[in-house]
C-alpha cells in the first residue's frame, strides 16, 4: 500500500523506513531551491519545515545547501549562471539516501564558489566590536499575494507577507541576532537571552529576548507600525551614528513609528487582524478606505487610486478569503456607494510592464 508517495512494506520495517528516507532526499533535492529563494508554495514550504526539524543531520544539511545557495548568485553574475539549475545538477549527483554524499557535494559546491566570493569587493561585511567577520547573507523573498514561512538559523519562525524580503546571515556568529527587513513579517522567536534578537526595518530597530510580533515597514511608505502579541520588545531609532530610544511595547500594543518626527504613537489593539494575513486572509475592522486600499495594494500587486476624496471618509469592514481582486472590487462596490474602472498593464519602451491601475470612483445616483 502507498501513503503519501511512500511505499509501506509491513513485512520489513526497517526496509519501508530506508525507502521513505530515500524517497524524502529525493523530494528535498527538488524542493530546496525554491524554499531558499522563498518561491515555493505555502504547502511545499511546510514540507522542508518539517524535514529539517526531523534530525540535527537534516539540518546540517540544509545550513551547508544555504551556505552553497548563497554563494550561486555571485557566480550568477559572473558566468551568467542559472542558480536554480546549478543546485539541482548539484542534488542530481548526490546518490539516492546518501546524507553524507549530499553533503560532501554540497562541500566541495561551496567551497569551490568561496573561493572567488572572499576576493569580491561587494562581499558583506559586518563589524562586531573590534573584530571584523565575514557573513554570508541569505535572503528571502514572497512573491504578490503569497505568505512565505520558513525558520532562521536560531530556529526563529517567520511569516513574511506579500511582496516582502527578509536577509539575514546564514549562521548566527556574533553577539546579537540581526536580520533586515522590507515589507511585513511576523516573527516567533527563539528565545536566547546571551543573544538579542534584532529586525532593522529602514531606521526602526526592534530588540527582543524571546516574543512573538508583527513588523510592517514598506520602502514607499512614511511610517513602520510594529504589533507585539507576546513578550517584550524594545523600540530604537538609527540614524548615521545617532541612536534614539523610543522606549518599549507590552503585549497587544501597535506603535507606529513616523521617520519625519522619529517619534512612536503607541495604542491598544484588537490583534486578530494583525495576524490573519499569515492563513492568506485580510482582515478590515472599522478602517478607513485609504487604509484598505493601500493593503489591497500590496496584496495583488496592483496601483489602486482613490479618485474622489470623500470615498477616503468611507469605514470598512470585512474578512476577505481566498478571493481574486475582481471578486474583492465587487464586494467593495455592493458595500459602499463606489465603482470602480480597471486599466489594464502597458508595456513600456524597454518591455517592462506597468502596474495594473484600479480607480475608484463615487457611485453615480
Amino acid at each position: 500500500m502507498c501513503m503519501n508517495g511512500f511505499c509501506r512494506l509491513s513485512s520489513d520495517k526497517a526496509k519501508y523506513y530506508l525507502i521513505r528516507r530515500i524517497l524524502s532526499m529525493s523530494e528535498i533535492e527538488d524542493l530546496l531551491p525554491g524554499y531558499l529563494s522563498g518561491d515555493l508554495p505555502h504547502e511545499e514550504m511546510k514540507k522542508v519545515d518539517e524535514w529539517r526539524k526531523e534530525s540535527p543531520e537534516n539540518e546540517s544539511v540544509y545550513q551547508e545547501s544555504c551556505r552553497a545557495w548563497e554563494a550561486i548568485p555571485l557566480l550568477n553574475e559572473m558566468e551568467k549562471f542559472n542558480s536554480f539549475e546549478a543546485l539541482k545538477k548539484i542534488n542530481r549527483r548526490i546518490q539516492p539516501g546518501s546524507i553524507s554524499g549530499w553533503w560532501s557535494v554540497v562541500q566541495r559546491v561551496a567551497a569551490v564558489l568561496l573561493l572567488p566570493l572572499l576576493v569580491y569587493s561587494g562581499y558583506q561585511t559586518f563589524h562586531n566590536k573590534s573584530q571584523q567577520e565575514n557573513v554570508i547573507m541569505q535572503t528571502v523573498s514572497s512573491r504578490q499575494g503569497m505568505v512565505a514561512e520558513f525558520f532562521l538559523p536560531d530556529g526563529t519562525k517567520v511569516w513574511l507577507n506579500s511582496g516582502s524580503q527578509l536577509q539575514f546571515p546564514v549562521s548566527f556568529l556574533s553577539d546579537k541576532r540581526e536580520v533586515q527587513l522590507k515589507g511585513e513579517a511576523f516573527f516567533e522567536v527563539a528565545k536566547n537571552e546571551k543573544q538579542p534578537f534584532i529586525v532593522s526595518a529602514r531606521d526602526l530597530k526592534v530588540e527582543v529576548l524571546g516574543t512573538s510580533f508583527n513588523i510592517i515597514s514598506y520602502e514607499e511608505e512614511a511610517q513602520s507600525e510594529v504589533i507585539l502579541f507576546e513578550g517584550k520588545v524594545k523600540l530604537s531609532a538609527e540614524t548615521g551614528n545617532t541612536i534614539k530610544e523610543l522606549g518599549t511595547m507590552h503585549p497587544g500594543q501597535r506603535a507606529v513609528y513616523t521617520e519625519e518626527s522619529q517619534s512612536v504613537n503607541k495604542q491598544e489593539v484588537d490583534l486578530h487582524k494583525y495576524i490573519a494575513w499569515r492563513d492568506g486572509n485580510l482582515v478590515f475592522q472599522d478602517d478607513s478606505m485609504d487604509d484598505v486600499v493601500k493593503r489591497l495594494s500590496r496584496w495583488f500587486n496592483v496601483e489602486i487610486i482613490i479618485d474622489d476624496p470623500e470615498i477616503n471618509e468611507y469605514i470598512y469592514k470585512a474578512t476577505f478569503r481566498n478571493e481574486n481582486l475582481k471578486q474583492v472590487l465587487n464586494l467593495l462596490k455592493l458595500s459602499a456607494p463606489i465603482d470602480y474602472k480597471i486599466i489594464e498593464r502597458e508595456a513600456s519602451p524597454d518591455g517592462e510592464f506597468s502596474k495594473q491601475k484600479i480607480y475608484l470612483t463615487k457611485k453615480k445616483k
